[in-house]
């Protein structure tokens, strides 16, 4: 705490150096009792001394949002010395005053009060202007303005004053103030305080719409709906959501919540989440039906089921910097439905025609399921137990895109996961972007690993979506010829392990949107260009990674087509162009052009889309 008096002091701004506060006051007009009308003067206070001093310039007019230049030698204040809001420079070693705007409704916030004007270290002056029916941010060098000297001992506010109203019928309000000792005061037990209790009302809802289908694995239903609730000092929040993608057990459902009232944050969350996943096979013993022989070809759509519940805080060490700490609990549970079509065969498998009645479908149990499948599935219930802790820092500045363009962000922690497994999982996550006009350069490096058991019912990570490295899709490895396997023994299962490191490097060119900013005008649509350069590597325990363009060779097949090893990784490398579109603020949609080098399966560069902000 600076001051203890009985003054009014606000809008204070601290010196470059630190040793000052400049800031506005009444202390002038109260100490001298002008109880009828209370301007406000300025002040400065040194933080060493703890001494005031007030300044003496326009007295008797409102001086507000005093702030100092970006060498200490000026300070830049707003003043309706003339009966307008003005944009004045007062030189402290000379005290001379000098009057920097004239405008005919003046400088202001929304209220009157409210900061309008701000001066960076650069020389940029930021002001806020009423005119035309709305409030305009307007950025200038301290070198464009043309300052015109001004009496620091003169106002004149005629132009402020509003001519006497002549009322026609009786005044109530005024004669109401008049009259004000004629009524009692209320008593004071007539006031009664009550506690603050929050209640929850809705902030938003939203609906990505409703879908409905019939396929061979019959009738389905598609719809979410997000909504978040707080209450009106938003200290407490709640978050909830509901979805469902295809049967009534494909339902799932989220509610979190949060509490911000102190400084420590806190929150928890509890989850049911259904995820799913197919493939199709064909059954290797020839079936004996009362019809003959049989083949049988089924589709298994295998479902995870992961109930949640979560709870976290974290304490925000500065404006730029927080410190995490969770824990959590999940249950996996499964479900198995296979989806048969048989065909007529003799015993040696010679498929012919389709049987009238050849089309079934049962839920296998889990112990069915684990006794005959043959890919390595484990679909066995599991538990999981968690705590982790994170230090977050993030000083980014936001384009048009919600892409960075100068700062930083990072976020390095550890999770320890126990029970039916046990591994522990470091995160590094380091971005930096440096602005240099027009252009932004922005790398990162991102690694995680899980170190430990890892059963194969933990699905490995893969890095071979758009936001890690462009151009090596699932999608796009069995379109061709080959497979999806390249002639140095690249292929899918390279891009999948329990361990990961990531590098990606851009050139950023904000291309349509603000003036300031972007390289076209535009105030419909935002857009930036990039190059990017992405590399990435997946392994596991015992693995071998090598920094080559060839993965290991163990020999050759009954084909002589040569045989790779499974344990030797290489780094995926693309680099390419893609643009980032703003679409009226509702989403981002970034398509893109990869090369990617590491992969000769395909001949040109691949296409893709990708429906979020850039990193």
């Amino acid at each position: 705490q600076l001051t203890d008096d009985k003054f009014t002091d606000y809008q204070p701004s601290f010196s470059l150096d630190g040793k000052n506060i400049v800031f506005s006051t009444d202390r002038v007009d109260f100490s001298n009792d002008m109880s009828a009308i209370i301007s406000m003067n300025m002040a400065t206070l040194n933080l060493a001394s703890r001494k005031i001093t007030n300044i003496n310039v326009f007295p008797g007019a409102n001086n507000l949002n005093p702030v100092y230049n970006n060498n200490d030698k000026e300070i830049y204040f707003l003043s309706n010395k003339d009966g307008f809001r003005n944009m004045y420079r007062l030189t402290l070693k000379t005290g001379v005053v000098e009057q920097l705007t004239d405008y005919f409704t003046g400088i202001s916030g929304i209220t009157e009060n409210a900061p309008a004007l701000s001066v960076s270290t650069t020389g940029d002056v930021v002001y806020s202007y009423y005119r035309a029916q709305k409030y305009t941010l307007y950025n200038a060098k301290t070198t464009d303005f043309k300052p015109q000297i001004s009496d620091p001992k003169t106002i004149n506010l005629t132009a402020a004053m509003l001519p006497p109203l002549k009322s026609v019928g009786v005044n109530i309000v005024n004669k109401n103030i008049d009259n004000f000792m004629a009524y009692e005061d209320l008593p004071t037990d007539s006031v009664v305080a009550t506690p603050y209790r929050p209640k929850f009302k809705l902030d938003y809802l939203a609906s990505n719409g409703v879908g409905a289908g019939v396929s061979r694995f019959g009738a389905g239903l598609s719809s979410g709906v997000q909504a978040q609730f707080s209450d009106i000092l938003s200290r407490n929040q709640i978050f909830a959501a509901a979805s469902v993608n295809g049967q009534i057990y494909d339902f799932g459902g989220q509610i979190g919540y949060i509490n911000q009232q102190s400084r420590w944050s806190y929150g928890g969350s509890v989850s049911h989440i259904p995820f799913q996943f197919g493939y199709r096979a064909v059954n290797p013993d020839v079936l004996q039906t009362n019809n003959g022989y049989a083949v049988e070809e089924y589709t298994d759509i295998i479902r995870v089921f992961q109930e949640s519940l979560q709870g976290f805080t974290f304490y925000p060490l500065s404006r730029i910097t927080r410190f995490e700490v969770g824990a959590g609990v999940s249950y996996y549970s499964y479900r198995v439905d296979r989806y048969s079509q048989f065909y007529r065969s003799n015993q040696a498998g010679d498929t012919t025609s389709n049987f009238s009645s050849g089309m079934s479908n049962r839920k296998l149990s889990v112990e069915e399921y684990n006794q005959n499948n043959r890919f390595g599935y484990n679909i066995t219930p599991f538990s999981s137990y968690e705590v982790n802790s994170f230090l977050v820092g993030d000083n980014s500045v936001s384009g048009v895109t919600s892409t960075p363009l100068d700062g930083f962000r990072y976020r390095i922690g550890v999770q320890q996961v126990f029970g039916s497994f046990r591994y522990t999982a470091p995160t590094f996550d380091v971005r930096r972007y440096v602005r240099t006009k027009p252009v932004t350069f922005a790398g990162r490096f991102y690694s995680y690993g899980r170190i430990g058991d890892v059963n194969t019912q933990i699905n490995p990570l893969f890095i071979g979506y758009p936001n890690f490295i462009r151009g090596y899709e699932a999608n796009t490895f069995f379109n061709n010829n080959t497979g999806g396997l390249s002639s140095n023994g690249f292929s899918i299962d390279q891009l999948i392990g329990n361990r990961f490191a990531i590098a990606n490097f851009e050139v950023r060119l904000p291309f349509t949107g603000p003036e300031k900013l972007s390289v076209v005008p535009s105030k419909f649509l935002f857009s930036e260009l990039n190059l990017f350069f992405d590399a990435g590597v997946a392994w596991n325990k015992g693995d071998k990674v090598s920094f080559s363009n060839q993965v290991e060779q163990t020999g050759f097949d009954e084909k002589n087509l040569p045989v790779y090893s499974e344990t030797s990784r290489i780094p995926a490398f693309s680099a390419g162009i893609s643009a980032r579109v703003n679409v009226f603020g509702y989403l981002v949609l970034e398509p893109y052009l990869a090369f990617p080098f590491t992969r000769n399966d395909v001949k040109l560069p691949i296409f893709g889309l990708t429906f979020a902000p850039g990193w």
